[in-house]
């Protein structure tokens, strides 16, 4: 047992104020890194079907969509500035499955934040605690701990209904997105049901998406204290590509879209199984996770005649995690907690691509990439009774990837290709934690981690050659404080501050093609330096009655040694503030986001101007529910919501609606 304070704590307990990114749980006050744990209320906000508000109030995070439920990518601390679409460089797990397939793309579609009860985002290396790579982790949990659910069943519906700013005549103005969920509790068993139905028109010409999702949940819990619990889920899902334009299109025109001659977009179906069992012995725990999936794409593309094609993906791939942990005290005044951890991930991946316009050629390439991905981690925690917590952790990576295929060409009839890539890493942690003073914290921390080239990354879209690129290396040291406060006249505060330097070699990177298409290259020099910081405040006036306020903010200054003065894509400053009035059953909340202006090329000769969002909404409880109403970009700024980094002609940007209004409506209705 460690002290913080007055209060006793099971090194391997999981308390409300813990996060569980380290592997071993620790308080959140006594954590190294920057990791913000995101609640139910904040994720569950009616808003949106897809976390961009959640997570967008996190210094450092910078999410975007082409459409809210389309095409989906996050930056954390601009690690993913390489991929003009998906999720990359970023460890997904959900429930304590891994989700992220063994080339290193994240399925972010498959979360709902209306499902969600947690979600843990920590930037930074994860190389030496999950086998990810340098930007974080996003960790989520869309169940409640089984002994917080009472016996007994529930039913609940909910709807969301929002305008999209498309005045055209031709187009349906309203996006709408249902879900119901079902909950069965009997003593040691748990079920749960979800499903929903999105659709969303969009705001530009080709910008419309659908979703389809269902997932079943079961637990079971002994009295031993064993944890089983299997997870089925299917998706069908579809969003349109609108493709960039140029600053003066987006002027005249923003809802014009070069993608639509093409219909250009994806169709993705999902479908997975999971299994986990866990074991709680004292001081002793373990786990084994277990994940499945099937996936099918396909994918017409294009924005001119010199950028485009027909690709279909057919890809299965699974993951296995196994964690261990003890604890050990030591002489009456230390712990010792010492774990083990290994991730093993496989996949399969069948990528054929076409010509898009003269539907009859050859096609252009036929591949079939197998990838292999184990990651073993162990570490040591150490805390005293004076509350420092020292942690020292070591993964080590391999990774196998072959890919064989044709690839074909008018002047030569074809030509095979096989690809052997192989590597093998080792990616250390140190940490060391300090009280500054009974409510405060101080840390200091060294990482690493890996990024591979993924299977996304093997082909030149302009050429059809092979891109061979080297994986990315990233180093990186932080600094970082925090604390909380809680007075008897129910003044609450938090707080923490964080400074970081990274170095990223071989740094994979977007860069300005001959034709539409971007292409990627790796590019030497890349350093990463910022400062983080957030206040949160709550002034409780009675128990009905309270205001609290958070304000973030970040600086970056990111940028390519000799290639580019601030790295393309990354906001100079951003900065956020919201204020929410809570009386009785009634709450009112103002939330505003500022973006600087932001870098487009690597020579600086475009750049995005900076912009301010602001967002409101007012809802009201009752029993077995609630009801809210709200303005998204009130004030109407005109912004691009995905920025193309070095994108060819000028075509930088995507147009993000105005003023858009939106209502939703959530009812428990087995009350």
């Amino acid at each position: 047992m460690a002290s913080y304070g007055q209060q006793k704590l099971d090194t391997l307990a999981l308390q409300e104020a813990s996060i569980e990114s380290f592997r071993i749980p620790i308080p959140a006050i006594r954590a190294s890194g920057a990791v913000t744990i995101i609640s139910k209320e904040l994720l569950q906000n009616g808003m949106s079907p897809d976390i961009e508000d959640a997570v967008n109030v996190i210094p450092g995070v910078k999410m975007e969509t082409r459409g809210i439920g389309g095409s989906r990518r996050i930056q954390m601390r601009s690690s993913g500035l390489r991929s003009p679409f998906a999720v990359r460089n970023v460890h997904m797990l959900s429930n304590g499955f891994v989700l992220t397939s063994a080339s290193g793309s994240s399925p972010l579609e498959m979360w709902n934040p209306q499902w969600l009860e947690r979600l843990e985002v920590l930037l930074g290396p994860t190389g030496a605690l999950l086998g990810g790579g340098y930007g974080g982790a996003l960790i989520g949990h869309s169940l409640p701990r089984f002994e917080s659910i009472p016996d007994g069943h529930s039913v609940s519906w909910r709807t969301h209904v929002s305008t999209t700013g498309n005045l055209s005549a031709d187009l349906p103005t309203l996006a709408s997105d249902v879900g119901f969920s079902y909950d069965l509790k009997k003593a040691n068993q748990h079920v749960r049901v979800n499903t929903q139905w999105t659709t969303n028109p969009g705001y530009r010409a080709q910008e419309s998406n659908d979703k389809r999702m269902m997932e079943y949940h079961q637990r079971w819990v002994s009295k031993s204290g064993q944890k089983r619990h299997v997870w089925i889920g299917h998706l069908n899902a579809t969003w349109d590509l609108p493709g960039s334009i140029t600053a003066e299109s987006a002027l005249e025109n923003p809802q014009q879209a070069p993608g639509l001659a093409f219909d250009a977009h994806v169709e993705r179906e999902r479908t997975w199984i999971g299994w986990s069992h866990r074991i709680e012995e004292g001081d002793r725990k373990n786990g084994l996770w277990l994940f499945a999936q099937l996936s099918d794409k396909t994918n017409p593309y294009g924005t001119s005649p010199f950028y485009q094609g027909f690709k279909t993906e057919s890809e299965y791939n699974g993951s296995a995690r196994w964690w261990r942990a003890q604890s050990y005290a030591i002489g009456g005044r230390y712990v010792l907690t010492w774990d083990q951890s290994v991730i093993g991930r496989f996949e399969r991946l069948q990528i054929n691509e076409r010509d898009l316009i003269a539907e009859l050629t050859t096609p252009r390439y036929d591949l079939v990439s197998m990838t292999s991905n184990v990651w073993m981690g162990t570490g040591v925690r150490l805390e005293s009774d004076n509350d420092f917590v020292l942690d020292a952790q070591l993964g080590i990576e391999w990774m196998d990837r072959n890919t064989v295929g044709t690839f074909f060409d008018s002047s030569i009839p074809s030509r095979p290709y096989n690809e052997d890539y192989q590597m093998i890493r080792p990616a250390p942690r140190l940490s060391l934690s300090f009280p500054l003073q009974a409510t405060a914290s101080a840390f200091i921390q060294y990482a690493e981690g890996t990024s591979h080239p993924n299977s996304f990354e093997l082909v030149d879209p302009e050429t059809n050659d092979l891109y061979d690129l080297l994986p990315e290396r990233c180093q990186a040291l932080e600094f970082g404080a925090k604390g909380a406060l809680s007075t008897e006249s129910k003044l609450n505060s938090s707080w923490s501050l964080n400074a970081y330097g990274q170095k990223i070699r071989d740094a994979i990177a977007s860069v300005e093609g001959e034709n539409d298409g971007v292409t990627i290259q790796n590019v030497a020099g890349l350093r990463m330096t910022g400062l983080e910081g957030q206040w949160k405040g709550e002034a409780v006036f009675g128990p009905l009655q309270s205001v609290r306020v958070h304000l973030h903010g970040s600086v970056n200054r990111h940028h390519f040694e000799r290639v580019a003065e601030h790295l393309p894509g990354t906001p100079l400053h951003t900065a956020g503030a919201s204020v929410t009035y809570q009386h009785r059953r009634w709450t009112w909340k103002l939330a505003n986001r500022w973006n600087d202006r932001t870098p487009l090329r690597n020579n600086q000769s475009a750049w995005a101007p900076a912009y301010a969002r602001l967002d409101a909404h007012v809802s009201r409880k009752f029993r077995g529910g609630d009801i809210r109403i709200g303005i998204r970009n009130a004030l109407n700024a005109q912004y691009s919501n995905w920025l193309q980094v070095n994108g060819f002609g000028g075509k930088f940007y995507n147009p993000a609606p105005g003023r858009t209004f939106w209502f939703s409506l959530k009812m428990d209705l087995s009350q």
